[in-house]
């Protein structure tokens, strides 16, 4: 009963302890909760000040922005054209996205539409502003590409139109490359100009003076461009700035030829007619930052048409982390696009101006316009809090309902639980029991081998007692020994007669000998050697001598032999027939037996 118990215990102190796990994680989650409870009702309390304060929120920064880019572009505006009426931006939403509307505010308060209701020069203007804008919002490359952006621009404000064009790079921090057909020699200070020299029929050149000097080793940017095989030109190298570049020279020359290499360099935009008639393919070279190239050829019916590669100043394609940065196809590599940031932005040519297409952005919808510029996006950021902020609102609509429910549940289970405690104390006083029925074992335990011991020592103690009796009853130590003498000499009474029994054997084998002599003629034959015959009749003499001494000795041992015999009679009839040694009962023949003797020894 007591090893059942014992063996029950662990099972119930494992129930009690998951019991009691499972009552701390209620309470746990209880008060968990109960304080994510409160506080959803907390934000729900103050569910409509917050959507009060992202409205305002929304409604100034939309302010805030659309004041700044307005103030900016009517300044630049009026900086190339002076008395031009003010920009007016006008932000809404269109399916939901922030939608720009970009036009100039007449005096009336009216707006008229830039595009449709403005001459050139304005969208020239307002578009060169736009694509500064959308370099530096977009968070790409600062470098920017224009063709012939002042078509449309009075000869006489040209000059304005580059001013802001230089200042507003420099604040910016954008590398220019302006393609134009007027004479910028006046920015000769400002700008680095290339010129381009020659003919289409026998081959243009381009004319710059030397840039390396005005670059650091890691600084960003294009040191140059280089066009091998490239439609006019057979090897020609425009040198590039940190600042503003301008290359300038007549109409039809192969000013734009830049520009479209960049363009398939950049955007993928890449075709046969690139390659200069005649050769078999062409490779435009692009300077990078640490010595680097940047190499695109275009090889017409072959595989791949396209190759993009990065070179290292020894001229060795890049190796880095496992990656070969040279790859074939038409699309541009994503390398490419991720070394230099220079790619388009919602699919719109935001870096590199096309001659045809010189208005940016104001062809556009007003969503994309607003896309590209990142106007309206903290507006879009606004209602996404606010959507965020009725979602969580919803969310703790449901916490509340469902927490609510959970703590009724939860307080069921706990009171259902009350009773552990004293389970607990009920398991602790059974283990307490089952420790003194352990020591009340263990003492009966010892006092069992204790009586077993004291059985042994009984049945010990008989045996003592009685060779202690036996001992009692044994004669004088003088007479035990004068009686082991005459077992002493008894023994050697029984040699001595084995010995007379050998020499009676050898006496008789003498006789006959003897007799045999005896029968021999009187007279014997003169022996050479009588040494042997003497010497045996010397041993016949010696052997009747012994054999008449141990003769005595045998009777001598054999009167011993029968007084011991009666002394050892006499000591058992005084013993009752026990031995004196170990109280077994024996005769007087078996009382000094050897076998007798080594078992009183093993028994001891």
């Amino acid at each position: 009963m007591e090893t059942a118990a014992t063996h029950s215990l662990p099972r119930i102190d494992a129930a009690l302890a998951r019991t009691e796990g499972h009552r701390d994680a209620l309470r746990e989650r209880a008060e968990a909760l109960t304080r994510d409870v409160e506080l959803a009702k907390g934000r729900l309390a103050s569910k409509g000040d917050v959507e009060t304060f992202i409205e305002a929120v929304h409604g100034q920064a939309s302010r805030r922005n659309l004041q700044a880019f307005e103030t900016l572009l009517t300044a630049l505006v009026q900086e190339v054209l002076p008395g031009e009426k003010a920009v007016a931006l006008d932000l809404s939403t269109e399916r939901g996205l922030a939608a720009l509307d970009i036009c100039v505010r007449r005096p009336d308060g009216t707006l008229e539409d830039v595009l449709e209701d403005n001459g050139g020069a304005l969208t020239n203007v307002i578009g060169m502003a736009l694509r500064l804008i959308a370099v530096v919002k977009a968070d790409v490359a600062r470098f920017l590409a224009l063709d012939e952006a002042d078509c449309w621009i009075a000869p006489d404000r040209v000059p304005a139109f580059y001013k802001v064009l230089q200042d507003g790079a420099a604040r910016l921090n954008v590398q220019c490359l302006a393609v134009s057909h007027h004479d910028l020699t006046a920015f000769a200070d400002a700008f680095h100009i290339a010129r381009i020299v020659g003919e289409p029929e026998g081959g243009v050149e381009v004319a710059s003076d030397p840039t390396d000097a005005r670059w650091t080793e890691e600084q960003s940017g294009l040191r140059f461009i280089r066009l091998v095989n490239v439609q006019a030109y057979r090897d020609a190298t425009l040198s590039l700035s940190p600042g503003v570049n301008a290359l300038i020279g007549p109409n039809n020359r192969g000013k734009s030829t830049f520009i479209r290499a960049l363009r398939a360099v950049f955007y993928g935009e890449a075709r046969d007619s690139l390659v200069r008639a005649g050769s078999k393919s062409a490779t435009i070279e692009i300077g990078v930052a640490g010595r680097r190239t940047l190499r695109f050829t275009r090889q017409p019916r072959r595989s791949p048409v396209n190759i993009w590669s990065l070179h290292d100043p020894d001229g060795a394609v890049v190796e880095e982390n496992g990656m070969r940065f040279e790859t074939g196809g038409r699309a541009v590599p994503d390398w490419v696009s991720r070394f230099f940031s220079i790619t388009k932005v919602e699919d719109l040519d935001v870096h590199i101006a096309h001659q045809k297409f010189p208005v940016f952005l104001l062809g556009e919808t007003p969503s994309r316009r607003s896309a590209v510029l990142s106007i309206g996006q903290e507006a879009g950021y606004i209602r996404d809090m606010l959507s965020i902020h009725r979602e969580r609102c919803a969310k703790d609509n449901a916490l509340v309902r469902t927490g609510e429910r959970e703590l009724i549940d939860i307080a069921e289970a706990l009171q259902r639980l009350e009773e552990l405690d004293t389970l607990k104390a009920l398991a602790a006083n059974a283990h307490v029991q089952a420790a003194h029925l352990s020591e009340a074992r263990a003492q009966m335990d010892r006092l069992d081998a204790g009586r077993r011991t004291l059985a042994v020592m009984r049945q010990r103690l008989i045996g003592a007692q009685s060779r202690a009796e036996a001992v009692g009853n044994l004669p004088h130590p003088d007479e035990l020994s004068r009686l082991v003498d005459q077992v002493s000499r008894a023994r050697e009474r029984e040699r001595a007669a084995g010995r007379l029994i050998e020499l009676s054997h050898g006496l008789r084998r003498a006789q006959a000998m003897r007799e045999t002599l005896t029968t021999l003629p009187e007279s014997l034959p003169a022996l050479e050697n009588s040494v042997a015959a003497q010497n045996i009749l010397k041993r016949l003499a010696d052997l009747r001598s012994a054999s008449t001494i141990a003769r005595g000795r045998l009777s001598q041992i054999a009167d011993s032999l029968r007084s011991t015999e009666d002394g050892m009679a006499a000591l058992l009839d005084e013993t009752g027939g026990l031995c004196p040694t170990c109280g077994s009962s024996i005769d007087a023949g078996r009382l000094l037996e050897h076998n007798h003797i080594k078992a009183e020894q093993a028994t001891a």
